[in-house]
């Protein structure tokens, strides 16, 4: 189970889709994250309505809580 400090530097390495020099935190897409025993919650805003990246990053974003615990 990862605390909410090691579900931030996770996600913190996840690049933007579109500009991946840059992390999905780092652009402020992930607005809030909470983790409790059942799991973690990530609330994603894209950067824009109808941003075509959204899925893609919503995806990278459960792989890489998964792939780290």
């Amino acid at each position: 189970m990862l605390t909410e400090a090691q579900a931030w530097q996770v996600l913190d390495g996840v690049p933007d889709p579109e500009v991946p020099v840059v992390s999905v935190v780092e652009l402020g897409i992930v607005r809030e994250l909470h983790c409790s025993d059942v799991g973690v919650t990530v609330v994603v805003t894209p950067t824009y309505s109808g941003c075509p990246a959204t899925e893609v990053i919503g995806q990278s974003v459960r792989d890489a809580l998964l792939a780290a615990g």
